[in-house]
């Protein structure tokens, strides 16, 4: 079994992240909020930005390898600090069905719980396995958002969930 490391990304990582990024954004389209076309015009210190301002955990494998990322995000506004959003999870093909996710998704959550009462996610409803695993966490469907992203011509619903944390 493979051993990977998860540590929360950091300035330096960016072009690591950059990659994954990117790589997720082109390979599952329908799977992010975000697009390959904007994304890809993100200079490097702009991916350092965003790490700084944000919670991302990596998954490395033994060599050091980025092989997963996940986002933890939460509002600034005063009414919404008790929601914690989960974004932005991809593992790289070649991790997946290894546990990376698992271990991401308990980075994440981990994280969470210590800033809100609600941990939110979306997911693109064509995924079976990210819905199986955030069900597995305890993450329940409350709402679909149907045509929510457009690629081409194809549109594609999402299913909206939430893990509450009681904090």
């Amino acid at each position: 079994m493979q051993r990977f490391s998860i540590r929360r990304l950091e300035r330096g990582d960016a072009a690591a992240f950059g990659d994954i990024r990117l790589e997720g954004l082109s390979r599952h389209p329908e799977a992010f909020g975000a697009s390959y076309e904007d994304e890809i015009l993100y200079t490097e210190t702009q991916v350092a930005d965003r790490i700084a301002n944000n919670i991302i955990f990596g998954g490395f494998a033994d060599d050091g390898a980025l092989l997963g990322v996940i986002g933890v995000g939460r509002s600034g506004a005063a009414k919404l600090r008790h929601i914690t959003s989960i974004w932005g999870m991809y593992v790289r093909p070649e991790a997946r069905g290894t546990g990376l996710s698992r271990l991401l998704m308990s980075a994440a959550i981990g994280e969470a719980k210590n800033m809100c009462r609600s941990v939110r996610l979306s997911v693109v409803s064509s995924n079976k396995a990210a819905i199986r695993l955030y069900q597995s966490f305890g993450f329940k469907a409350w709402a679909t958002d149907t045509e929510a992203l457009r690629i081409g011509d194809t549109y594609h619903d999402e299913i909206l969930m939430r893990l509450d944390t009681g904090g």
